[in-house]
């Protein structure tokens, strides 16, 4: 999927936020453009959201362990979001064309260890923009790409 200009530069300042830390440069890349028209742009604000809570609550899952205090309502929470994230991604690959969405749901979506390892890769590649929208000053679900 060819990316525009705007993407390619969102994706520079992003890359420079992380320190180089992205792992799924490519298919960010291929949200942000998909989430760039007008239709989807709310829906890309609400993944950036939910993306880095789903990221950041498998790491706190991981330190306590499942006997920790608070593990089980913190799985709860995942569970909601892992679900939450999962319908913004289908939402917004609803009108990529059918090799990407193929793509994505082979990669992202499926029922594996593999499937969940990427998501969570992304997800904290999506945490890159939420941050970049909070810096920008346009909220923690901000709607501009």
């Amino acid at each position: 999927m060819q990316l525009g200009t705007d993407t390619t530069r969102l994706l520079v300042e992003l890359d420079h936020l992380s320190g180089g830390r992205l792992k799924r440069r490519e298919d960010l890349g291929i949200l942000l453009e998909l989430g760039a028209h007008a239709d989807h742009r709310s829906a890309l604000g609400d993944l950036g959201f939910s993306a880095k809570f789903l990221a950041r609550a498998y790491g706190m899952m991981q330190r306590i362990g499942p006997g920790g205090e608070g593990y089980d309502r913190l799985s709860a929470e995942f569970s909601s979001h892992l679900e939450k994230v999962s319908m913004l991604l289908r939402s917004i690959l609803r009108d990529a064309p059918d090799d990407v969405r193929s793509y994505f749901s082979a990669r992202y979506l499926s029922l594996t260890p593999e499937g969940l390892g990427g998501l969570l890769d992304l997800c904290r590649d999506l945490g890159w923009y939420k941050n970049r929208l909070i810096d920008a000053g346009r909220g923690p679900r901000g709607t501009a790409p």
